[in-house]
């Protein structure tokens, strides 16, 4: 063991500067999603159901925001400014810094003047609108200063600041929901407040580095670069966020809150295949560059088939999860885990059809499907949760996601024809294991009473992992080879 510890030292010594930040920025991201998960339970049984659905609505209402309000700028043309303004790339990131600041001020001042149909739109109380605003102008700020980090490989500070963050929000939060009357005010002012102080610090290093917060020539590339992103960066969020929404409008704050456990029990796959999809990218890249359309049809299969393995593994789980999560007035939430984590596996379905879609430089197919695919899931959510209650947007988040993930594959089939005449995807067998996995990952919810029998497949499934291991990892180490 203590051999084995040398060689993993000698060999991170050896690594790049890239290499190493990639190891610890991966490495602090599972960190941080990890405190958020295990704070979960502590948050659930300090709130009564219905002001954990207030929180997850605020939640949804600032991730929308985000796009809205700074257009994505950290997430799409940073990284190209920075090669574009090579000569002066600290006036770049000090002027990005105060093009949010401006864009954050023009909407709460909108805002605050609109306050009555704001308020009415959303649901929430005017107090909690003005801190959404500085909690995204904040987060906005502290991500420009994360993506330079990222960009310059300086992932020390960069991890100590993330870990930091990820731990003092849910300390304070916790700290002033205990002494606080209203509880939702104290949670999301806790966030806030120690957002905007990493906010302040980090813009004033920023600002005393940089010296611009106005640049027309930066600000004019910014604007233009992500204004014609905002599309899909919407349709994602829509995706993702609409559900919670609308069943805190349509039906109430308890409902939502329910429905938020289950969503974030269905979605911690989400955990490995984003993980996945960024290692597989270049994997897939090389070998459509190298036009090794085989060993991308052998691999696409054994991938889909190891995620549709890992997210039956969650359902069989789930109850056991949502205990520990949540209290008993949460319990109905185990029954939809199934049909929400089944999107998952659609998810990376749609994802890999259009990382081959973005190969070939066909951005406009993946954003028409995007787009397509959030609107049908609004319709959807408006006609059926008066009918159904809240339950049905599992299924409608389901439905949504399966058709976008077929018109990604028809999209990326249709674009490799074109460009190489060949058929890149097995569609037999990708669609044989999504049809067997919807079945069985929606007949998993029949098995919650009987623990016995949920136990019983668990073991199964690890028995056939642990015997197959061998030919699994072959598989593997040939196609990604």
């Amino acid at each position: 063991m203590i051999n084995g510890f040398r060689k993993l030292k000698e060999r991170y010594r050896f690594l790049s500067k890239a290499k190493r930040a990639t190891f610890w920025i991966t490495l602090s991201s599972f960190v941080q999603r990890g405190i958020s998960f295990i704070t979960v339970p502590i948050f659930t049984r300090m709130l009564s159901t219905a002001d954990y659905g207030t929180v997850s609505v605020y939640s949804s209402w600032e991730t929308v925001a985000v796009y809205l309000v700074t257009l994505g700028v950290t997430y799409g043309g940073f990284n190209n400014g920075m090669i574009k303004f090579k000569d002066d790339r600290e006036g770049y990131t000090s002027s990005v810094m105060g093009l949010v600041t401006a864009m954050g001020t023009l909407w709460l001042a909108a805002c605050l003047l609109l306050s009555g149909q704001v308020t009415q739109l959303t649901g929430l109380p005017l107090a909690l609108i003005a801190l959404l605003f500085v909690e995204v102008v904040s987060s906005c700020i502290y991500d420009v200063w994360v993506s330079r980090m990222k960009f310059d490989f300086e992932y020390r500070r960069m991890v100590v600041a993330s870990l930091l963050l990820a731990v003092l929000c849910p300390a304070l939060a916790i700290l002033l929901i205990s002494f606080a009357g209203d509880k939702v005010l104290a949670r999301v002012a806790s966030f806030v407040a120690v957002e905007a102080v990493f906010a302040l610090v980090l813009g004033v290093v920023m600002m005393r580095r940089g010296g611009k917060v106005f640049s027309w020539e930066y600000w004019k590339f910014t604007l233009v670069f992500n204004i014609p992103l905002l599309p899909h960066y919407m349709s994602q969020v829509v995706l993702s966020s609409s559900d919670r929404i609308l069943i805190g409008n349509m039906c109430s704050a308890s409902d939502a809150g329910i429905y938020s456990i289950a969503y974030s029990v269905g979605m911690v796959m989400t955990l490995l295949t984003n993980s996945l999809n960024s290692t597989v990218v270049p994997w897939l890249y090389r070998k459509l560059d190298g036009k090794e359309y085989d060993r991308i049809r052998k691999m696409s299969v054994v991938l889909l088939g190891g995620i549709a393995a890992a997210i039956l593994f969650v359902d069989a789980l789930a109850p056991d999860i949502v205990a520990i999560l949540a209290p008993p007035e949460y319990g109905e939430a185990m029954s939809l885990v199934p049909v929400i984590s089944a999107s998952v596996f659609f998810m990376f379905v749609y994802s890999y059809c259009s990382n081959i879609e973005f190969f070939y430089e066909k951005r406009g197919l993946a954003t028409a499907a995007s787009v397509l695919g959030a609107i049908l899931n609004v319709i959807l959510n408006v006609i059926l949760i008066p009918v159904f209650g809240y339950q049905v947007a599992g299924f409608t988040t389901m439905a949504c996601y399966i058709a976008m993930s077929v018109a990604h594959y028809v999209f990326a089939q249709r674009i490799a024809r074109a460009e190489e005449g060949v058929v890149i995807l097995d569609g037999r067998k990708i669609w044989g294991i999504g049809i067997a996995f919807c079945v069985v990952s929606v007949l998993f919810s029949g098995l919650y009473e009987f623990a016995f029998a949920r136990y019983g497949l668990v073991v199964v499934l690890l028995a056939v992992v642990i015997w197959k291991r061998g030919a699994i990892v072959s598989k593997l180490k040939e196609g990604l080879s």
